[in-house]
């Protein structure tokens, strides 16, 4: 008190109590109704569930802590007898926990109408795996199942809390019970995990210094105890402070309608909607173009019924008051139930644990086991058989035969001439060996795992090890079952408060793929305006209708033994597959360093596989030899290829320089003979006389130019037809 008064004054403390107070009347909440029923309903599960409560701690003391009652050792004692504990029933557990613990069920997200788009379910699905991550929630489960298997019953919570101390942000968190006992549940409920109730209720302990801190406005708070407490946690009241978390549903009746349009809605949301409808029927008749199309859109009451709804509100209790209160934001209650195998008698449940039927059999192992104890504790020391006259004078010697080196000296006896005779070693009664054997072999069979030993080593095939397995894990399926429906309710709670985590603002997280990867996202992201300028988000969780479904297979060791079984057929009947499935078929061995094998496998299998896997960018693909070095002759002929080009291009252009050079000595050949004509004619005109010779000299210079004229048609010809060989090199030359 004195370290509260000093961190806050009075006047802060009062104004607490008087905001609660009247928060408490806002909502119409009567303190001292809210703690009579909170303690009648406790009182009842109490009443109801009590018998289950004593048993199943019974069993669990027995594997745990002691199998003899006081009275049991206070007679081995007085019989000189030594107590033994054979404890044949821990180890089922654990190994039925261990398959468990690698066995993890997997949360499918369904939408119930099926309109969603698969990314809004796989945005909820990515969230609950997150959540579940991020509570380590199979050790949650695992102490939930460990309590049923044990106690025949055990329970988990989901909580919301803010992110840390300093935050606003809100976040679901997976809440181990180490203790069922200080739980409490609607016995009128009849699902296996108490779903369907209308309260529950958990018991904290807090030490006075976190109490003070948590509820400072709290300055005379009185534990909230019961009966069983007084006796079992008498340190509770000197200690500590307990505060009861009380969960309930408060049931109040409504009116639904059904509307023309085909949807429900409540009588006070039909009020809320009237006032927009006003404004549409406003609208049409203001308008004659749509005023019918409009008023077509306006849905009217066809029906209305009486129905029933609630919310559900959580209260923290001490035993004298409320010392906080708030609107739980689900229709789902936070406390999940895990039954073990439960039956139902007049109406009431009996709950029962794994070993509760092989108690008994437990119980005969330790008295067959205590008697051969005594037995071999108690047993004759006796070594030799005589008469003290066969050792007179060597009394010394045979005080501890044992340890005598060499000879014994004994003589016959006067009377009898007997000599001392060796006793046959002593040993342990047959009877109490096969009768220990029996124990054993009924602590198997109760618990379903007759065939486990007696069959080690003799099924060799694949199918047979599968269907040993198989049938122990069959012995427990149904408290797998039960945990799995708690798994599944527990996913429908996380599911119905993801909207509160979401929020209305943008908020980076980090979430679990289902391939094991992380991604960073972020939640209500703004990517843009629209036309009216309202935000355009994405990563937002929309009001569809969803449920969670649980996906679980064969037990770990089965499946493992199946997918061994696979690979050794797939590999023999393609062996050019192994470097594609390596790093898996060594993780379905159980050898000792299995992870070393699986990390040096991994080597074998293409980087590409790897790297999809993993969600990364696939690596450069490395070229093969053979590849590399056809493509390198291939290159090799293209560069001949082209410079076998380049030089018949070269050539080409030799060829077509020639053609012109001779065009042109043909044009100049030609110019030379008209110029000789030309002076041929001259000369006729004045040379009279030599007309003939001159007629004679010309036709001879007409002989000479079309000779002439031919060579070079002849050379412009071998021209032409050399160019025409370059470019069409495969077609033949006529002979």
């Amino acid at each position: 008190m004195e370290i509260i008064a000093e961190q806050l004054p009075v006047e802060e403390i009062d104004s607490i109590n008087e905001e609660l107070q009247a928060a408490l009347y806002d909502a119409g909440i009567d303190e001292a109704e809210v703690l009579t029923k909170a303690r009648e309903d406790m009182v009842q599960w109490d009443g109801y569930f009590g018998e289950n409560q004593v048993r199943g701690k019974d069993d669990m003391n027995f594997v745990l802590r002691d199998q003899w009652s006081a009275v049991e050792r206070s007679e081995f004692s007085r019989l000189f007898k030594p107590p033994m504990v054979f404890n044949k029933l821990y180890d089922p557990i654990k190994k039925i926990l261990g398959e468990q613990r690698k066995n993890k069920p997997d949360l499918i997200v369904r939408s119930l109408t099926g309109n969603a788009s698969q990314e809004q379910i796989n945005l909820r699905a990515d969230l609950v795996r997150t959540i579940s991550y991020q509570s380590q929630n199979d050790l949650v489960y695992q102490t939930a199942f460990k309590q049923a298997l044990m106690m025949g019953h055990g329970a988990f919570e989901i909580l919301l809390e803010y992110e840390n101390p300093r935050s606003f942000n809100q976040v679901i968190r997976y809440d181990i019970i180490p203790d069922v006992t200080r739980t409490s549940f609607d016995p009128t409920a009849l699902k296996p995990h108490k779903g369907d109730g209308n309260f529950c209720s958990r018991q904290f302990v807090y030490k006075k210094e976190e109490f003070y801190a948590t509820y400072p406005h709290v300055l005379n708070p009185i534990s909230y105890s019961d009966p069983r407490s007084l006796l079992d946690f008498q340190w509770e009241t000197r200690d500590a402070i307990v505060v009861c978390k009380y969960t309930r549903k408060e049931w109040f009746p409504i009116k639904v309608l059904l509307l023309t349009d085909g949807s429900t809605v409540t009588e006070d949301e039909w009020e809320d909607m009237k006032k927009n409808l006003e404004l549409k029927r406003a609208l049409a008749d203001s308008s004659q173009v749509v005023g019918d199309m409009i008023r077509r859109s306006i849905p009217e009451v066809h029906a209305e019924r009486l129905s029933k709804d609630y919310k559900v509100r959580q209260y923290m209790l001490t035993q004298n008051q409320i010392i906080k209160f708030n609107d739980w934001p689900s229709k789902y209650l936070p406390l999940i139930f895990v039954d073990g195998d439960s039956n139902f008698i007049n109406g009431q449940q009996y709950t029962r644990s794994f070993i509760h039927e092989a108690k008994d059999a437990q119980k005969f192992i330790n008295y067959v086991g205590s008697e051969i104890a005594a037995e071999v504790k108690n047993r004759r020391r006796e070594q030799w058989i005589g008469t003290p006259d066969n050792i007179l004078g060597n009394e010394q010697m045979w005080r501890n035969p044992e340890l005598q080196n060499g000879i014994l000296v004994a003589k016959p006896d006067p009377k009898t001439g007997a000599m001392p005779s060796k006793m046959q070693p002593w040993e342990i009664s047959p009877s109490l060996l096969a009768q220990y054997q029996r124990g054993t072999q009924d602590i198997r069979e109760i618990l379903g795992f007759s065939e486990t030993e007696s069959l080690q080593g003799k099924d060799i095939s694949g199918k047979a090890r599968r269907e040993r397995k198989l049938e122990g894990s069959m012995s427990a399926y149904v408290w797998f079952d039960n945990l799995n429906q708690a798994v599944e309710q527990g996913g429908r709670v996380v599911l119905d408060l993801l909207p509160i985590i979401a929020g209305e603002f943008e908020r980076p997280m980090i979430i679990s793929k289902a391939d094991g990867r992380t991604d960073s996202i972020v939640l209500n992201k703004i990517v843009g305006d629209d036309e009216d300028g309202n935000p355009i988000r994405e990563n937002v969780l929309d009001s569809g209708d969803y449920d969670i479904e649980i996906d679980t297979g064969p037990s770990f060791a089965v499946q493992k033994d199946i997918a061994l079984e696979f690979f050794q057929q797939t590999l023999a009947a393609a062996p050019q597959t192994f470097p594609l499935v390596a790093d898996l078929w060594a993780k379905n061995l159980d050898v000792q360093y299995m992870p070393q094998i699986a990390e040096r496998f991994k080597t074998l299998v293409p980087p590409e596989i790897i790297a999809k896997e993993e969600g990364k960018e696939p690596p450069p693909k490395q070229p093969n030899p053979q590849e590399m070095m056809m493509e390198q002759q291939m290159k090799q002929q293209q560069q001949q290829m082209m410079m076998n080009e380049q030089k018949m291009h070269l050539e080409e252009q030799a060829l077509i320089e020639r053609a012109e050079e001779l065009n042109i000595r043909k044009e100049k050949h030609m110019l030379d003979q008209a110029e000789m004509i030309l002076k041929a004619q001259q000369m006729q005109s004045k040379m009279g006389l030599e007309e003939q010779k001159i007629k004679v000299d010309h036709g001879r210079l007409l002989l000479d130019a079309d000779k002439t004229e031919k060579d070079f048609s002849g050379k412009i010809a071998a021209v032409l037809a050399d160019i025409h060989k370059h470019h069409n090199p495969h077609e033949k030359r006529p002979k």
